[in-house]
């Protein structure tokens, strides 16, 4: 069999000259403030388990992202620098207090 049987029949510089066409979707609202503390609620008991099996582990990179999205949904400017469950367990907990006690209407900044 010929090499040229195994070449592909475009070339995929091709493929990116062609202009993309600019999504129609909507941008999301912002969600309610309720809404969003009740998912940091959630998260909390999460990594609480998470403390509970192992405290001074690393917490999974995941979570960590999810408290910061959360964080800045709920406009708390404080950054999320974790290196352990239990450090991650108590930024959550004061995310959430800082979050009930923060005078702002109830509807949530919009996601990053």
């Amino acid at each position: 069999m010929s090499l040229a049987a195994f070449q592909p029949t475009h070339c995929p510089a091709d493929a990116s000259a062609k202009p993309r066409r600019r999504s129609r979707a909507k941008p999301r609202p912002p969600r309610e403030r309720g809404v969003v503390t009740a998912e940091l609620r959630g998260l909390g008991g999460l990594v609480l388990e998470q403390a509970l099996i192992d405290a001074t582990a690393r917490p999974l990179p995941s979570l960590v992202q999810w408290t910061r999205r959360l964080a800045v949904e709920l406009g708390d400017a404080a950054s999320v620098k974790v290196e352990t469950n239990r450090e991650l367990m108590h930024a959550i907990t004061a995310i959430n207090r800082r979050s009930t006690a923060d005078p702002r209407p109830i509807v949530a900044l919009a996601a990053a």
